[in-house]
């Protein structure tokens, strides 16, 4: 049997070699140029995306003899900076190869050991110019809500696009004053709506493109379907809300914290938003981050805490099932490079049940016109 096994592939491969001795001339050609095609795109391949885990990403290839020398004769430097990590990832397409990282001053660092690639300045130069061409590529444009609604006007069909997963589906606009109110258009699109929320339907917002005669803007939604129900046959009983930037929810006039969240993040600037936040916005934030389990977030807004205390938040975390954000204040401090955040949240504890949670944070900052950063977190 296995002499016959043999023997039929040898044949089956002699077939082949024939078959493509007889391929014509210009398909032998088209051939060697793919092939020669794929040699030469073997390299750098520079990324974005929201978090580490992200499926949806735009990405570019690097052919700068710099940065290819740097990378495949890396130079690490063994440092106890806390790197500030970015969006942007560096891939080198071989078995093996690590996933480099780059911080937010476009350095590369090996995120798993903590080490940073020495990369020559006009390297350095170059990745940043092609970092923001991706980011051009990747998100959506921030359009205050005035301006969105003519745009996504009522009765409009547009499309969305989950910043996680990459999924797209239509859907109509068809009320909501404050913020838009939509529907999806068929029971298919209701479909991959149930994909991106695929622990079921939520309150929950995810970060978002609204994309409406060839513009891409920065939104946020929510999966809970509520309310009227205009489009009957798709498959979605009401409508759900998209929030752009400054708008707000029914029952406040004040834009909503979590959508706006996701507003930026779906725009790339949710460092940005962080840089011109309060204390009290902060801390807010970062119990919004972690009950909408946003490890990437959480990670943003507690870079300036100790490792034993990021540790201890994310012990914590393993135990709650849940988080939602309570009341709030920030306490009067006379210097004005200092503040302390008081936040009652509400857990739900994996064995404990519904927990009170008190939340204290201390903020510093090195000038006044400086962002401020969270340096010490007691939970109670």
């Amino acid at each position: 049997m296995f002499i016959r096994l043999s023997r039929s592939l040898s044949a089956g491969l002699i077939m082949l070699i024939m078959s493509l001795a007889w391929l014509p001339e210009s398909v032998l050609h088209a051939r060697s140029a793919l092939l020669a095609e794929a040699k030469k795109e073997s390299g750098l391949v520079l990324s974005v995306r929201t978090s580490p885990t992200a499926l949806f990403e735009n990405h570019q290839l690097i052919t700068d003899p710099d940065m290819m020398n740097a990378v495949k004769n890396p130079k690490w430097q063994l440092t106890s900076e806390v790197p500030r990590f970015s969006d942007l990832y560096v891939n080198e397409q071989r078995l093996g190869a690590p996933l480099l990282r780059l911080d937010t001053s476009g350095q590369l660092w090996d995120e798993t050991y903590k080490m940073r690639l020495v990369l020559p300045s006009k390297a350095v130069m170059k990745l940043r110019q092609a970092a923001d061409a991706l980011h051009q590529q990747h998100y959506g444009k921030l359009l205050d809500w005035q301006e969105a609604e003519k745009l996504f006007s009522r009765k409009s069909i547009f499309v969305i696009k989950d910043m996680e997963t990459g999924l797209t589906f239509r859907v109509q606009r068809r009320a909501g004053h404050d913020h838009a109110d939509v529907q999806p258009v068929t029971k298919a699109d209701t479909e991959v709506m149930k994909q991106i929320y695929n622990k079921g339907w939520t309150w929950d917002r995810k970060a978002i493109i609204a994309e409406k005669d060839g513009k891409q803007i920065a939104a946020s939604m929510n999966g809970m379907p509520h309310g009227g129900d205009g489009i009957p046959e798709n498959g979605f009983s009401g409508h759900f809300c998209i929030h752009f930037l400054n708008s707000s929810t029914h029952k406040s006039d004040a834009p909503d914290l979590p959508h706006q969240l996701m507003v930026y993040k779906a725009a790339g600037m949710l460092r940005n938003y962080f840089a011109d936040s309060s204390p009290l916005q902060l801390g807010q934030s970062l119990i919004e981050a972690l009950h909408h389990d946003d490890s990437e977030m959480v990670q943003t807004l507690t870079e300036g805490l100790s490792q034993e205390q990021s540790a201890a938040l994310l012990q914590h975390k393993q135990d709650w099932s849940s988080i939602r954000r309570k009341d709030g204040r920030e306490l009067p401090q006379e210097e004005s490079l200092l503040s302390d955040v008081q936040l009652e949240a509400e857990t739900m504890h994996i064995t404990r049940g519904v927990r009170l949670l008190q939340v204290q944070s201390h903020f510093v900052r090195t000038s006044p016109i400086s962002p401020w950063e969270l340096k010490e977190l007691n939970l109670s």
